[in-house]
C-alpha cells in the first residue's frame, strides 16, 4: 500500500546535524509516510547514518549518488517516491512533531494541491528567533486568488513564506502531470523557480497558522564566508526569472518594480565588492562587468529612490574620495536630477579606485 507522504532529504557532508533531523520526522505523531534519504556523495559520515535508519525503520529508504547539488538529489527523491503528497526537508533542520498531521489533515479536509506553514528562524548566533510572513487568512485559496492576489504579492518582493519548498506539503501529481522538476542548470533559487511554476498551475492553496518547520542560522565556516564573485550572475538571472514569469502570465504591471529591486540588489552587492578583501583586480573585473551592462545602465536611470542615495554614500566612503562626497551631498537638494545625470558616472568612479 503506498504511504500518504513521501518526504524526501536531500544530504550532503551534515553528519554533524543529521541525526537530530532524521529523530524529528519519525517522531511524527503522523505515520503513514516513507522516508526518502538522498545521499548526495557525501564525503563524511552521512551515508553511514543513512544506512543505520535505513536498517532501522521499514519507512526509510536510502539512495547514494554523485554529488550533483541540492536539486539532483531532490530530483532523484522525487523519482523514486510513491507517496500521494510531496514533503521536502533539508538535513540540518528539523520539524515540530505534529507537522505532517496537521498539514495532512487541512489538505484532505480542504482538497489542496499545496499546504503552507510559517517557517520559525533559529538564530543560534544572536540567540533570536522570527517567523516568517504568511497570507493574511488560512482559508483556501482557489486559482483566481491565487493569481489576483498571491502571485502580484510575491512580484511585489513579499515572500508569504511561499519561496522556500521545506515548509510545504505538495500534491504529488503536480510534479508529474505537469513534468516539473527542481532546475539541475540553477544553483541558486531553485526553490523559488519551482514554486513560482507551480503556482501558475495549481488550484487551491491553504496555510496553516503554526510555525511548524524550523530552520537553524548557525555560526558559518570559513567556506561559507568565501566572497561570491559571481553573484551579478544571479542576479541578472533571477532579475530576468521574474521579468519572464511577469511576461507569460500578464503581470507586467509589476516589472519596473521587479527592475527596481534588483538595482537596488545590485548596488548593495557593489557595496559588497568595494568593502570586501578580494583582490583588487578581481574588484576591477567584477565592478567593470556590472557598469558595462548596458540593461543595469538603464534600470539604474529610471530607479529613483533615497536609498540609492544612501548606498552610494556608503560605497563614495569606501573608497575615501571626500571631493566627491562633498558633491554627493550638495546635489541632495536636486537628487531626482542628480540621479538622472550623474548616478552611473559616480558609481563608475569606483572603477578608478
Amino acid at each position: 500500500m503506498k504511504p500518504a507522504i513521501s518526504i524526501i532529504v536531500p544530504i550532503y557532508n551534515v553528519e554533524e546535524y543529521l541525526e537530530t533531523c532524521l529523530e524529528s520526522i519519525l517522531e511524527q505523531t503522523f505515520s503513514d509516510f516513507e522516508l526518502i534519504l538522498v545521499n548526495d556523495g557525501s564525503t563524511d559520515k552521512c551515508g553511514e547514518i543513512c544506512d543505520y535508519y535505513a536498517e532501522t525503520d521499514s519507512r526509510t529508504k536510502v539512495i547514494h549518488k554523485q554529488n550533483g547539488g541540492v536539486s539532483s538529489a531532490r530530483n532523484k527523491g522525487l523519482e523514486v517516491s510513491n507517496g500521494k503528497y510531496i514533503a521536502f526537508v533539508d538535513p540540518d533542520d528539523t520539524i515540530e512533531q505534529n507537522m505532517y498531521e496537521i498539514m495532512y489533515k487541512k489538505s484532505i479536509v480542504h482538497n489542496a494541491d499545496i499546504v503552507v506553514c510559517p517557517i520559525k528562524t533559529i538564530d543560534l548566533i544572536n540567540n533570536t528567533n522570527r517567523r516568517s510572513e504568511i497570507w493574511e487568512n488560512t482559508d483556501i485559496l482557489d486559482r483566481t486568488e491565487i493569481k489576483i492576489q498571491i502571485i502580484p504579492s510575491i512580484l511585489s518582493n513579499k515572500d508569504l513564506s511561499l519561496i522556500s519548498s521545506v515548509n510545504k506539503l505538495y500534491r504529488k501529481s503536480l510534479f508529474y502531470t505537469n513534468n516539473i522538476k527542481f532546475d539541475e542548470d540553477k544553483h541558486h533559487s531553485e526553490d523559488a523557480r519551482l514554486n513560482f511554476k507551480l503556482l501558475t498551475l495549481i488550484e487551491s492553496l491553504i496555510y496553516v497558522e503554526e510555525p511548524l518547520y524550523n530552520y537553524y542560522m548557525r555560526k558559518r565556516d570559513s567556506l561559507t564566508r568565501i566572497f561570491r564573485e559571481d553573484l551579478y550572475d544571479y542576479i541578472v538571472d533571477n532579475k530576468e526569472f521574474l521579468i519572464d514569469i511577469s511576461k507569460v502570465y500578464g503581470y507586467e504591471i509589476f516589472i519596473k518594480s521587479i527592475r527596481n529591486h534588483f538595482s537596488k540588489v545590485t548596488l548593495s552587492y557593489i557595496h559588497e565588492v568595494v568593502n570586501s578583501t578580494i583582490l583588487i583586480t578581481n574588484k576591477y573585473r567584477i565592478l567593470s562587468s556590472i557598469l558595462n551592462d548596458k540593461e543595469f545602465y538603464k534600470d539604474l536611470l529610471k530607479y529613483k529612490s533615497p536609498s540609492i542615495y544612501y548606498m552610494s554614500i556608503k560605497i563614495i566612503c569606501l573608497l575615501k574620495n571626500e571631493k566627491l562626497l562633498i558633491r554627493f551631498i550638495k546635489a541632495k537638494s536636486e537628487f531626482q536630477y542628480f540621479v538622472k545625470n550623474n548616478i552611473v558616472g559616480i558609481i563608475k568612479k569606483i572603477s578608478n579606485f
